[in-house]
């Protein structure tokens, strides 16, 4: 009895304490949620500003694009399956004694429309080595995609849609040239596949080419945020102009840093041209072996701002040896502007079509020259059988794909190593910086005495002949040589690399 007594009072206490607050509780009418002061209007430049960015969004976003992308690969079962913790819904899970077993891989990217009649611009990586590539519109319509073209020296690809009687809507092109450090640029994509996201930022620097490895792209530095799903999409200008093709970003985490890299697009527009028109890119060829002017040297020959290419060889029957080119010239200008480095050179010639005639500016024994020069193609049978590997004025040979210079073993060089007198070997007198022998450790000074490939063991016994051997080796490709220093004999092994040119 006493116990439903008890529950009637503390019922009756919380009727009164709901009706007590709803008695406290405002009126609807009588609020004024948000009420604070504001500005009587935005800052005129802050508002022009964002009305031009929301004026860009909307004139370009029309020609950006979804690109989904899928594959069958062979995953190999190993290890004990965890289908709660790892297991993805469709795909095979891993389990113990099963051989290869084949699924569907997805992945996707950006991509913008550069033609009304379906042309689309994207990243090589993107579509690369894809079974299926399909187009998402920004109308949701989806469409088969195929390939016409890729370039993976400078990660751009062209797609190709059957829009039929479909309006679509192009993107225009700006000049990267005319972009200017500092200038706000926005970057259009699907970061994470999360749709028709924009981000702003500005260009950070120009001609980046720090990261570049085989590739063609003197990359346009920002610090608009991209991330996996961003590739291929539109970096514009306040213009809505595209300026660059979103291709990578520096990253410690693997999402966005605060650094990220687009395709210049005066260089992307020129290898679409090529890829739709001729299915291939030619570039054009200079036949110079080239790197930076150190500062010591840019000191001693007093050149400004220590700028330029350095020549360490020219090609036999070359355009630059047609045009007079020499070992130990200088390049300072091509076609009237400045170089400011081997890769800056290296990347603009390839930028101009074979047959091109541009003028270059060296110094030679502290004289000015100017040289007219005939671009040749890279990558022609004439070029190729030429460059595998190039005599030096010494003796020496530059076998590039190793980053190799090969020189005569003298008998104070074996006496040095602890060699027997003649023994057969060859002197490494160089090592070009940045290339697979610098990687693993191979320094001048050092003695190839063997190159095992394939598991045949071949002796070095003279530059010319190790220089062979290694240029005929494929892209690629992986041998071992056997080297010697002042402390030791140890194998390594080096990985061909497809030529710089």
């Amino acid at each position: 009895m006493r116990s439903v007594l008890l529950a009637s009072l503390l019922a009756a206490a919380a009727i009164s304490e709901a009706a007590q607050d709803t008695a406290r509780r405002p009126e609807r009418a009588t609020l004024k949620l948000g009420a604070g002061a504001a500005l009587a209007k935005p800052p005129q430049a802050a508002q022009e500003l964002s009305d031009a960015f929301a004026q860009v969004v909307q004139q370009v976003q029309p020609s950006v694009v979804a690109v989904y992308t899928s594959r069958t690969v062979e995953v190999q079962r190993q290890g004990i399956p965890l289908p709660f913790l790892f297991g993805i819904p469709g795909e095979p899970e891993e389990g113990p004694g099963n051989g290869g077993e084949k699924r569907r891989e997805s992945g996707g990217g950006s991509g913008f429309v550069v033609d009304a009649a379906g042309y689309v611009m994207t990243n090589a990586h993107v579509v690369k080595d894809q079974d299926e590539i399909k187009v998402e519109l920004q109308d949701r319509s989806r469409w088969d995609a195929k390939v016409v073209g890729i370039d993976e020296k400078s990660d751009v690809a062209v797609l190709k849609i059957e829009p039929g009687k479909a309006k679509l809507s192009v993107a225009a092109f700006g000049s990267s040239d005319d972009l200017r450090i500092g200038e706000w640029v926005l970057a259009l994509g699907n970061p994470y596949m999360f749709r028709n996201t924009v981000t702003a930022g500005i260009v950070s620097a120009k001609g980046r080419n720090e990261m570049e490895g085989d590739g063609y792209a003197d990359y346009i530095q920002t610090d608009a945020a991209v991330n996996p799903g961003n590739s291929g999409g539109p970096l514009v200008n306040l213009r809505g102009q595209v300026v660059g093709i979103n291709s990578s970003i520096w990253t410690r985490s693997g999402g966005y840093q605060g650094i990220s890299f687009a395709i210049p697009i005066d260089m992307a527009r020129r290898i679409a041209e090529d890829l739709i028109c001729e299915g291939t890119v030619t570039r054009g060829w200079l036949g110079l072996v080239i790197e930076d002017v150190d500062p010591e040297l840019a000191d001693a020959l007093q050149i400004p701002g220590r700028n330029g290419a350095k020549v360490v060889q020219v090609a036999p029957g070359s355009p630059a040896a047609a045009a007079g080119a020499k070992a130990g010239d200088v390049v300072l200008q091509l076609q009237g502007k400045p170089v400011s480095g081997s890769a800056d050179l290296r990347n603009r010639v390839a930028a101009l079509r074979p047959g091109t005639k541009v003028a270059l500016k060296v110094l030679r024994d502290g004289k000015e020259l100017d040289l007219a020069v005939n671009l040749g193609k890279l990558g022609s049978t004439a070029e190729d059988a030429s460059t595998e590997a190039l005599e030096g004025p010494d003796g020496s040979y530059l076998v590039r794909r190793f980053g190799l210079k090969l020189s005569d073993l003298s008998d104070k060089d074996r006496t040095e190593r602890g060699l027997a007198p003649g023994k057969s070997g060859v002197l490494v007198s160089g090592v070009v910086p940045g290339s697979a022998a610098e990687e693993k450790g191979i320094r001048a000074g050092s003695v190839v005495l063997e190159v095992i490939d394939d598991r045949k063991v071949v002796e070095a016994t003279s530059p010319a002949q190790l220089a062979k051997v290694l240029g005929q080796v494929p892209s690629g490709r992986t041998v071992a040589l056997k080297v010697a220093t002042k402390d030791l004999v140890r194998l390594v092994g080096l990985r061909a690399r497809e030529e710089r040119k």
